[in-house]
């Protein structure tokens, strides 16, 4: 028998026996197929689940028809909500994600400026405000102060231990003894405020210097690696015999308050300790906290391994020197456009985290205060439509965060192991709680700026006695932040003028 024939006596016998398995499959005649579990009870203000994105988990938040509700969100960054269609894949992306949340919930989303004496005004007269703000990490220190957030522990419908919260929520900041009142989230996402160190390629090949990429690899990129670049980098560019703003140096930053605590977080120390119990006390008094602030003196040290700009400058000297060649690395968020003329410097540059300093064994890079973080006011009387709303847009934007690597791959980076490094930078994230405390309470505030006084600004002080001086005062400062936290510091009644005026007798 020939091909032809075998094939056509094949496809005979598997279409007879399709037949014959339908038949018997069909169910019994006259006999009802199951009622469909979904049928058994119908819910008039349920509608059809939503189409999860791609990559998502099968399932996606609960969905329900709320009835036109306007869920006013109050932030100072519009492209975070209205971004020009068509400008970018993740213009179009968050105003799809915008749209089906409208569409699927049935619910209008408006924008309005965030104001922060507008919203504490608005508070102390219990109106509403808005449903969510987006502000500053600090600012909502201020807030938690005014008893104007909410626990959101306590919002129904939110649902924070999914990963696509706990993601985004890198450094736990505003969580203290079980009460969260504000996180980070897809859609207002922290990951531009860590920050990174980036790094002059043509200095390092010009001064033959290791790899950073492949020390960052190896678990050798420290400390001690760097300050030995930033020393082999100092030149005397002119030749004039004198060495300031027209050399080059090993260091320089976005702001150079910030970079020693930077620097000190990256090196695994704290500035307030957290206990089991919830108690805090002052951490810059270890000997491995002293010997952090001393490495980070010579790190820092202006004229000799950082960059002295001139006095009268603006912080935006610091990027100049880096992109002119006058820095081998520049420490700063990518956020808020504060290092963007990097983007566009001749020389070729790359991304590594910040080193690891002596008290830890991976990299740790700081998330800065001034990163977006999400809160919902007291006077929001529909939490659990703003639950439903928040789970449905931060569960949507999962899809963006490709998206938008993507783009920042394209337009700003110049190889693929700063895309790598920028992707593990949410793992590398890290904070103190002195940064919300400074906020609430005098004497937690300088606790913080001790650090930058010692180990930037004046580089004379010695850091054990200076600890000395204000570790009492800062201790009694942090029960008092405690309280406040917990929403239960009681603010003592100003004296009675009578008072006052017998006082003033004596």
């Amino acid at each position: 028998m020939g091909k032809k024939n075998k094939a056509v006596w094949l496809l005979a016998f598997v279409l007879v026996f399709a037949l014959f398995v339908s038949g018997c499959t069909s169910g019994e005649k006259g006999k009802p197929e199951p009622e469909k579990e979904q049928n058994k009870s119908v819910n008039v203000n349920q509608t059809p689940a939503p189409e999860p994105p791609e990559d998502a988990a099968e399932s996606g938040p609960p969905v329900q028809d709320l009835g036109g509700y306007k869920f006013i969100v109050a932030d100072n960054n519009p492209n975070r909500w209205t971004p020009q269609e068509g400008s970018s894949d993740l213009a179009n992306a968050i105003l799809d994600r915008i749209k089906w949340v409208e569409e699927t919930y049935n619910v209008k989303i408006e924008v309005r400026k965030h104001s922060e004496d507008e919203f504490s005004t608005a508070v102390l007269a219990g109106d509403k405000y808005a449903d969510i703000i987006i502000a500053p990490t600090w600012e909502l220190g201020r807030h938690i102060n005014g008893k104007r957030l909410v626990d959101m522990n306590t919002i129904p419908n939110l649902s924070l231990d999914k990963d696509y919260w706990k993601e985004y929520n890198t450094s736990n900041l505003l969580t203290y003894d079980k009460r969260t009142y504000g996180v980070a989230a897809p859609f207002a996402s922290q990951g531009d405020e860590v920050w990174v160190l980036a790094f002059n390629k043509a200095i390092i090949e010009e001064l033959g210097l290791e790899n950073p990429y492949e020390l960052v690899k190896n678990k050798q990129w420290t400390f001690e690696k760097m300050l030995e670049m930033e020393q082999a980098a100092k030149r005397d560019l002119n030749g004039d015999g004198v060495m300031d703003s027209h050399d080059r140096y090993g260091l320089a930053t976005g702001h150079d308050w910030d970079i020693a605590v930077a620097l000190y977080l990256a090196s695994g120390n704290k500035i307030i300790d957290i206990a089991a119990d919830s108690k805090m006390t002052y951490a810059v008094n270890t000997p491995k906290a002293y010997e952090t602030i001393e490495m980070i003196k010579k790190m820092t040290k202006r004229g000799e391994t950082f960059f002295p700009k001139e006095d009268g400058e603006d912080m935006d000297a610091y990027v100049k020197a880096f992109v002119d060649g006058k820095a081998l690395f520049l420490a700063y968020s990518r956020g808020r456009g504060v290092i963007d003329p990097i983007y566009e410097m001749e020389s070729d540059f790359g991304f590594v985290p910040m080193p690891m300093g002596n008290n830890t064994d991976d990299y740790l890079s700081w998330v800065s205060h001034d990163a977006p973080s999400l809160a919902v006011p007291v006077t929001n009387k529909e939490l659990d439509k703003t639950g439903l709303v928040m789970e449905a847009l931060a569960w949507k934007a999962q899809e963006e965060e490709k998206i938008r690597m993507d783009e920042i791959a394209l337009t700003k980076l110049r190889d693929e192991e700063s895309v790598q490094i920028l992707m593990d930078m949410k793992r590398y994230g890290v904070s103190d709680i002195a940064f919300i405390g400074q906020q609430m309470q005098g004497n937690v505030h300088s606790g913080l700026a001790l650090i930058p006084e010692v180990g930037f600004y004046d580089q004379n002080l010695e850091p054990a006695s200076k600890v000395a001086e204000i570790e009492e005062a800062v201790n009694i400062g942090l029960e008092e932040l405690a309280l406040r936290l917990k929403g239960e510091f009681v603010e003592p009644e100003p004296e009675a003028e009578s008072e006052k005026k017998e006082e003033k007798k004596e």
